[in-house]
Formats: C-alpha cells, structure tokens, sequence
C-alpha cells in the first residue's frame, strides 16, 4: 500500500531564489498556454488533439531551436503543466456530457493564464528531499522553510 503524503508550507526565499521560483512558474504559464494554443489550432483543423505526451514531445523538439530558455528551468514544471492542461480538457468535456444529459453544471472552456493573476504556481516531481527546516529541489537547490 501506497501513502501520499502532502505538505503546505511557506518557503523563506532570497532573491535569487524568488527569480528561479519566478523563472519555473513562468516556464509551466507558457508551455500551458502553449500547449492550449496547439489543442485549439489542431481542433479548428480538424486534427486530431494532441495529449501530453505529444506535446511534451514537440516541445522538446522547440527547446534545441527556439525555447533555449526552458534549460534554465526543471524539465518537471513544463511536463506537469501539461499533465493539468489534460485534465482540464478532460473536466471540461465530462462537464459538457453532464450538461448534455439534463444535469445543472457550468461549463466553461480552459482560459490561457495570465501574467497579471497572482504570482503563479508549479509543480515538481522528481527527486525531492525534505529535511527538518529546508527542502531540496531540483534546479533550485535547498530551500529554508518557514515553521
């Protein structure tokens, strides 16, 4: 049996490392908006959509020619915001089907985020570590936790 386990906690950050978080949640904005951008394109065109996995492919592709930048960043944000972008698609086309079948929901296609809306988010995956008072990250390295 498997146990997940989760934890909120807010991070002490000097700048440099506020820039790097500023840098992640940039890079997952713009592959999610990207990646929302290139299922409409597909969808218009009468393609078919692509999941994650084909996105993610394709903007491995982009990274050695034009995204560059997206080196600076965990290869997990960009996966993760894509992961979400399908859930979304997900959500809203089960939200359509309930709609459909009489039932009283709001149904609302996926938006492109914003940079104005918040500070941004994004997600890691791979190898965390979490000690007494920091937590180790990739591509950001030992991060003091606030308790």
């Amino acid at each position: 049996m498997n146990v997940l386990q989760a934890y909120k906690t807010e991070l002490v950050l000097n700048n440099t490392q506020r820039t790097n978080c500023a840098r992640h949640a940039g890079a997952a904005r713009y592959t999610y908006n990207w990646g929302l951008a290139r299922k409409v394109e597909a969808r218009q065109a009468g393609e078919p959509v692509p999941s994650a996995i084909d996105l993610h492919r394709e903007l491995n592709l982009l990274k050695v020619t034009e995204l560059s930048w997206m080196y600076a960043v965990s290869k997990c944000a960009p996966q993760e915001a894509l992961r979400d972008l399908d859930k979304t698609f997900a959500h809203f086309f089960r939200r359509v089907k309930e709609k459909k079948a009489g039932k009283k929901v709001k149904v609302g296609f996926p938006h492109f985020k914003s940079k104005k809306n918040g500070l941004g988010s994004f997600r890691l995956t791979s190898a965390i570590h979490i000690f007494e008072k920091a937590i180790q990250l990739p591509r950001l390295g030992v991060l003091r936790l606030k308790e």
